[in-house]
């Protein structure tokens, strides 16, 4: 079955849940849980149905990354009128709580089906090998401890505002009852737990992990198990996997302001050597095919992503593009101001992240108009990990020759995080991930629009519905 098939069929298939309540995990899918978990290609397609759901617009194939959350961020300086109050942070604006009602319900969704595969590798994971079930249960644990830490850093506190304050629930089980709501220091830990075990159980067996020599993107295990095994354990880089996972632990350590183990995992996935930046002789190899920049940068420096077939179509159209539902656009003055400067002349990200499309007289973001991948984790936030934890500008330096700026090193003397604060806004456009970094930075005012910020415009705020029918528990 070709992969595009695939995942049009979890979409509509696995794991089903409606998203009234999110502690109601009773399975509605057409597939019987005994015979889904009768066999190992049923919890390899569990686990691929859970990134199935990931990939849908209302949460990371689109409002978590290059939608809502960068709008937040004022990434965008013209978004379509129906969003026009997310740039003012009007989250009682009913279109605007309808989105951040819906990120919410539909994360603990997927938080739902992760339980709910795990609880059915304890009972039934005896029919898959050792090998698959670590795979399994080290992703479902991953990606379980990966929502729980976009919920926290949207819907609470900032570690630097109040660690000890009430954050989320971080649910753990299948269940229908109140889950207690923890500080976010507790979550932090709660988070840091699910990873450990997560990258210990995917160490020994993972094909992109520190046990294999090498990793062939291609075929890993040679054709016959690919035929037999679907394809499962090729296309590493668009799951959770060993260095994805180290990757996370890299920026919650960071969050948790801990930048002794946030510089380890940083520099662990680096010195891997199996992500690269793009430069010449990469874009030579691939110059008889017709691949965009993106596309090729997606194959070497994206430690995680999100796979989603119909990307241009199904996400980029519904943002860069002429009268399309979101319409985010960042006009010339904008991008002058992110990239300032020399940046627009020598900047890799400048000259090939935007273009206008046929027909259209405005320059649109175009990191999803070609190829199937939504970055998740990228080795550039490595090095922006690493120069942050360590002090040490050369990390920094490091990433800027690399997108173009090798002749044009820092200024002496310049400030180390206002210059990493430049790149998380070259770097991250269209990926979600400025906000979350205003936020941990505890910015009053947001560079480039100068937006005043505080709380109640950095907290989102938890459905009242869960507050209303006591989904958790409040402390």
């Amino acid at each position: 079955m070709n992969k595009k098939l695939r995942y049009m069929m979890l979409c509509l298939s696995l794991f089903a849940f409606g998203c009234n309540d999110w502690l109601d995990v009773q399975p509605k899918s057409q597939v019987k849980e005994e015979d889904l978990f009768s066999s190992e290609s049923g919890f390899r397609d569990a686990l691929t149905g859970i990134y199935a759901l990931m990939g849908r617009v209302e949460t990371y194939g689109g409002n978590s990354t290059m939608g809502f959350m960068d709008m937040l961020a004022q990434t965008y300086s013209k978004v379509d009128y129906d969003y026009e109050d997310a740039l003012k942070y009007n989250y009682k604006e009913e279109h605007v709580k309808g989105i951040v009602d819906t990120m919410w319900s539909s994360n603990y969704n997927a938080i739902a089906n992760c339980n709910y595969l795990l609880q059915n590798i304890e009972k039934k994971g005896s029919v898959m090998s050792e090998r698959l079930r670590n795979v399994v249960e080290g992703e479902a644990l991953a990606l379980r401890a990966f929502l729980h830490f976009d919920l926290l850093r949207g819907y609470a506190p900032s570690y630097k505002m109040g660690k000890d304050e009430p954050a989320i629930p971080y649910v753990r089980e299948v269940t229908n009852s109140p889950v207690v709501q923890s500080t976010v220091a507790e979550v932090l830990e709660y988070i840091l737990t699910d990873l450990k075990t997560a990258q210990a159980l995917l160490k020994p067996v993972d094909p992109i992990g520190p046990s294999f020599a090498e990793y062939n993107d291609k075929l890993e295990y040679g054709m016959d198990e690919y035929i037999t095994d679907d394809g499962f354990w090729l296309y590493r880089k668009s799951r959770l996997n060993y260095y994805g996972v180290t990757a996370l632990m890299a920026r919650v350590y960071l969050c948790q302001e801990n930048l002794t183990d946030a510089l380890a995992c940083a520099q662990e996935v680096i010195d891997s050597k199996r992500f690269e930046f793009m430069n010449d002789s990469i874009n030579n190899v691939y110059a008889y095919r017709n691949l965009s920049y993106i596309e090729k940068m997606a194959r070497h420096e994206y430690v995680s992503s999100l796979y989603v077939y119909d990307l241009k179509e199904g996400r980029s159209d519904l943002f860069f593009k002429n009268l399309a539902s979101c319409e985010c656009v960042i006009a010339e003055g904008r991008k002058a101001s992110i990239y300032s400067g020399m940046g627009q002349d020598l900047d890799i990200r400048s000259k090939n992240w935007f273009e206008t499309p046929a027909g259209s007289a405005t320059e649109y973001v175009n990191k999803y108009m070609r190829g199937t991948q939504i970055p998740l984790l990228k080795l550039s936030e490595m090095y922006l990990i690493a120069a942050e934890a360590s002090g040490d500008i050369r990390y920094l330096e490091t990433l800027r020759a690399n997108r173009g700026y090798a002749t044009d090193p820092l200024p002496a003397g310049a400030n180390l995080q206002d210059e990493i604060t430049k790149e998380y806004q070259k770097e991250f456009i269209a990926e979600g991930q400025l906000f979350y970094y205003y936020k941990r930075r505890n910015m009053a005012i947001l560079p480039i629009t100068s937006t005043s910020m505080n709380r109640a415009t950095y907290v989102l705020p938890v459905p009242d519905n869960e507050l209303e029918f006591g989904n958790f528990k409040q402390n």
